[in-house]
């Protein structure tokens, strides 16, 4: 808590968006910590079955890994984030998945995907979404990965009362709920379920704040 409380809401922004070096690994830790709840909530929500292949956006640390993988048999992981510190954490972390075959983590952005088409079941993420400036060409890299009648789950930040860091000049882009549904469009799904949700979240001075996000369901 004390390395975010010292960063500037420039610098929260630019180690959320890309973690670097001992401070993204901390900010890294902080994360989990307050996203606890809601990392459960999306992962419980994928309905991941036998033998799905789940792809996350964004795996930060890659604590949620083994989570995911419980969640069915037979399940494979691919992870797929463009900070090489956390690729590193995240593989040395789950050492013993990679080396069973049931993960893999690549460095790579959302917006060109080293995937073949129709590869995953799921594809989701966390806090990764407003970080695109145009979310349409990431969201069509979605579509193309996923298979027939599988499922993409985003969890953002919505404008009302967002946090300091969430601001335009820091390359934090908050969309409304109609801009979502016409990006999603945009990419090729046939539309979207947007839900706000309520949060309570740990500021970087400790004390607890309401946040509001959206979760996005689209299915191909």
């Amino acid at each position: 808590m004390a390395v975010f409380e010292a960063l500037t809401p420039a610098e929260r922004a630019g180690q959320l968006r890309n973690p670097e070096g001992a401070v993204g690994l901390a900010v890294a830790e902080w994360l989990n910590e307050t996203n606890r709840a809601g990392n459960a909530r999306i992962v419980a929500l994928l309905g991941v079955g036998p033998g799905s292949h789940v792809l996350e956006i964004g795996f930060g640390n890659g604590r949620t890994v083994p989570d995911v993988i419980a969640q069915a048999a037979e399940v494979h992981y691919t992870g797929l984030d463009f900070s090489p510190t956390m690729v590193e954490e995240a593989t040395r972390f789950n050492a013993a998945l990679v080396a069973a075959g049931c993960a893999s983590f690549h460095l790579g952005s959302a917006e060109r995907m080293p995937f073949a088409d129709a590869s995953f079941d799921r594809v989701f993420s966390t806090g990764v979404a407003h970080f695109w400036a145009d979310p349409v060409g990431p969201l069509a890299e979605v579509r193309r990965v996923l298979r027939p009648s599988g499922v993409s789950l985003m969890g953002c930040l919505q404008p009302r009362a967002a946090p300091d860091f969430a601001r335009l000049e820091y390359g934090v882009h908050l969309h409304d709920a109609t801009a979502w549904d016409t990006a999603y469009r945009a990419a090729g799904f046939a539309g979207v379920d947007i839900a706000t949700v309520e949060f309570e979240q740990a500021g970087p001075d400790g004390a607890s704040i309401r946040r509001y996000g959206f979760l996005l369901t689209a299915r191909a």
